[in-house]
């Protein structure tokens, strides 16, 4: 094939005529010759098409073939899309394997730049156009996933300046020839895809290096070929920096995607950081803000030679307020007003908004990863947490949250500790004064002389009073005044059984039973704990002191006979007696037994 004079194109080849078949389409006239397709003017029941046959020796490769099948359906799926020449159909007819996309409207860059130098004109597109075209490259990529051959064949340029990328159903299928030997690696090609690499989205960015300078420069990118800035007047040396580190040979040391290469060409050319014409050098003395080009320009350097754009982004301030502080590219970003984003939480959309509203959500938590961002304008998705801007600063607010929470948790599990504590020492010292008491009283409990003692809390109208009450004393016995003993029967001279008013009779040591009796302190343990209830009696009589006398029966615990001031009538009497018939007191094997003990406030 030789170049036409008067276009730059490749000369129709012979592999198809017009009126020809393939599939559904009709051939109506050849276009020009890829590194592995023949493109032509077709038409499909009335509608233009543009028909791309792979050349036959490549379509009979199964690598070749399955690429180019895989990356046509993954286009299809796409749908309209902004930057994108939509991909309509694959095939195979016979032998032969065809791609049918939307009919071309303009010119490939690289007719584009044939008809420059046939003119004599020397480089290649003016540098602003260059950074424009690039841009809307790097957003069809972003849109689109991966290409895998990008070139200047790939991109086409409408009358009206329309950028669109029309090749993407057979980037891949170049990728696979170059890894097969099939056909020459052009240089525009990443090194790993023909070493059998995979197409990626670093190879992309291999790509759209080779695209740049091609459009700079008006040649093939080749090692040892002349830098931009000295092929092209006007340029600094930022571009060259900004071209090797995309070119780089380790796909690691480029840029992390093809948006950040976006956002960065979009400020060095498209805002002419990277343009020495003038417009971006300060005057002298002028204030900072008064030139964005001035500090845009060794923010973009530092972003250039630093190892990971995405390192940079994650150290960004976190505060909006001055954008100089920001990574230009961000900086340019966030300085657009358009409000063309959309958020998408679950299956509801909010929006629009400007990127700045997207970035204030995200520091304030209401947008998170997980939650989809879209380009109204492009129709293009992605996860805002994988968004190469929005994506570090989405990671840094994460963080930020979750060590507030951390600093919150920390703060309720210290007062928790602290409560728990308090209680347990309280629980403690209760316990080591209930020692203490016990103690006390035990001790006290040997001696057997009669001694005063807090045994309870009367209330009394409101007030409370201090009840003691004494350890219990057996009475001493006395001999019986009179009476006899007959048949086990007992009698005396004032009366009999439990309710007998002769206390001595009473409490006589004759045995009916066993011979057991309730220890003194068994007893005083039970009377102790009714000490309120008592107090109240001896407070509500006036008196403020009661002797009291007990007989406790030995098989049933409970007190038979009460005796109080040596009364058994008469108001105290009646509330005392009340309060001690209520008690029960241990079961012994024995009769009964007789214990006194004293009550005072």
């Amino acid at each position: 094939m030789s170049a036409s004079a008067t276009s730059g194109r490749v000369q129709a080849p012979a592999l198809l005529g017009a009126g020809a078949r393939v599939g559904q389409a009709t051939v109506t006239a050849a276009l020009r010759r890829t590194a592995i397709a023949e493109v032509y003017q077709a038409d499909v029941g009335g509608q233009p098409v543009t028909l791309w046959l792979i050349q036959p020796q490549l379509a009979q490769q199964p690598a070749v073939r399955d690429a180019v099948v895989a990356a046509a359906r993954a286009a299809i799926a796409l749908g309209e899309q902004k930057h994108l020449v939509r991909t309509l159909d694959v095939g195979v007819d016979g032998e032969r394997l065809f791609v049918l996309t939307e009919a071309q409207d303009g010119n490939s860059v690289k007719d584009l730049l044939a008809r420059k130098r046939q003119s004599g004109a020397a480089g290649g597109l003016p540098a602003r156009g260059a950074g424009n075209l690039v841009v809307g490259v790097a957003a069809a990529l972003a849109a689109a996933g991966v290409h895998g051959g990008l070139s200047t064949e790939s991109v086409i340029v409408s009358r009206n300046g329309r950028v669109r990328v029309c090749d993407l159903a057979v980037g891949a299928g170049l990728a696979a020839a170059c890894a097969a030997g099939a056909v020459p690696a052009p240089s525009h090609v990443a090194p790993e895809l023909v070493r059998g690499a995979a197409p990626s989205e670093a190879a992309d960015v291999y790509g759209l290096g080779a695209l740049l300078y091609e459009a700079l420069v008006g040649r093939p990118l080749e090692r040892g070929g002349p830098r931009p800035s000295e092929a092209v007047a006007g340029l600094t040396t930022t571009v060259d920096e900004l071209i090797a580190r995309m070119c780089a040979a380790d796909p690691a040391k480029r840029f992390g995607s093809v948006a950040v290469v976006q956002e960065l060409v979009a400020d060095a050319l498209s805002h002419g950081v990277a343009v020495d014409d003038g417009a971006a050098t300060p005057t002298s003395g002028a204030h900072p803000a008064q030139s964005g080009a001035d500090l845009r320009r060794p923010s973009l350097a530092q972003a250039i030679a630093q190892p990971s754009v995405s390192a940079q982004h994650a150290a960004v301030s976190p505060s909006a307020a001055s954008l100089t502080q920001l990574d230009p590219a961000l900086a340019a970003a966030l300085a657009d007003t358009n409000e063309k984003w959309l958020v998408v939480k679950g299956r509801l959309d909010y929006g629009p908004f400007s990127l700045q509203q997207i970035f204030d959500q995200i520091q304030s938590g209401d947008i998170v990863a997980g939650n989809i961002i879209v380009d109204k304008d492009t129709g293009g998705r992605a996860d805002v947490g994988d968004h190469p801007l929005l994506g570090p600063m989405v990671d840094a607010a994460r963080q930020r949250r979750d060590d507030a929470r951390r600093a919150h948790a920390e703060v309720h599990h210290q007062t928790k500790e602290k409560n728990r504590h308090v209680v347990l020492y309280t629980t403690l010292a209760l316990a080591v004064v209930g020692v203490g008491v016990g103690l006390y009283f035990i001790v006290g409990g040997g001696d057997k002389k009669q001694q005063d003692e807090v045994a309870g809390v009367a209330k009394v109208g409101g007030a409370q009073l201090a009840v003691k009450l004494s350890e219990p004393k057996p009475p001493e016995k006395k001999k019986p005044t009179g009476g006899s003993r007959s048949g086990g029967s007992r009698s005396g001279g004032g009366g009999g059984g439990d309710d007998s008013e002769d206390l001595s009779f009473d409490m006589s040591d004759d045995d009916e039973d066993g011979s057991e009796r309730l220890d003194m302190n068994t007893i005083y343990g039970v009377y102790s704990r009714y000490g309120g209830q008592l107090g109240g009696c001896v407070s509500r009589s006036g008196d403020g002191y009661a002797s009291i006398g007990i007989i406790i029966d030995g098989k049933s615990g409970k007190v038979t006979w009460v005796r109080v001031n040596g009364q058994k009538s008469g108001g105290l009497y009646d509330c005392i007696n009340r309060v001690m018939r209520s008690m029960t007191f241990p079961t012994i094997n024995g009769p009964r037994t007789r214990a006194e003990f004293d009550i005072s406030l």
